[in-house]
């Protein structure tokens, strides 16, 4: 793998983990323990919402548009599909088979994997950023549309990293047959 993939690959990994440790260290203690919706793979209610919405309060709702909307999670998103579609291209490229398809194709497969956890994930923080400043309101409509886009986009994220997974067996196996 290249130096430039797997730099993308360790800085998607520290921004992850810099995200991870802004909601256990910072944004958790100021609701009492509860999780940001983002954070909850198998989605949640629009009580759960609005019950992690108080807790924050207004100081926190700001805090956590700024740095978490704002910046971290509006970076992550591409950061992680950029690592990701340059790590399965890298992968896939060790196949012959791959390598003879034409490019653009080799190009949409990566591309076609990851781009709805993106997708899914930029949605999802739109619509909460925007329940949050109520541009939207916090309803059963809204939360489940925002649930819906966070169980989709964790489904999607796997999915991504699945195929990555099964793209690099299938390049040591053909790697150890030759």
């Amino acid at each position: 793998m290249s130096i430039q993939t797997k730099a993308l690959i360790a800085l998607a990994i520290v921004w992850f983990a810099a995200m991870a440790g802004m909601h256990v260290f910072w944004f958790e203690p100021m609701t009492g323990g509860l999780r940001a919706p983002d954070s909850r793979p198998w989605g949640y209610a629009a009580d759960d919402f609005a019950a992690w919405q108080a807790a924050l309060g207004a100081d926190g709702q700001a805090a956590f548009l700024r740095w978490h909307s704002g910046f971290a999670d509006f970076v992550f998103p591409w950061l992680l599909m950029a690592a990701v579609v340059f790590a399965m291209r890298e992968t896939l490229r060790r196949l012959p088979r791959y390598r003879h398809l034409p490019r653009w194709t080799q190009i949409a497969v990566p591309l076609a994997l990851v781009a709805p956890y993106g997708l899914f994930d930029v949605l999802e923080n739109g619509l909460v950023a925007d329940m949050l400043t109520g541009a939207v309101p916090v309803n059963d409509a809204s939360v489940g549309l925002a649930s819906a886009y966070t169980v989709l986009k964790w489904a999607f994220v796997a999915l991504a990293l699945g195929a990555l997974f099964v793209f690099s067996l299938a390049a040591s196996r053909h790697a150890r047959r030759t």
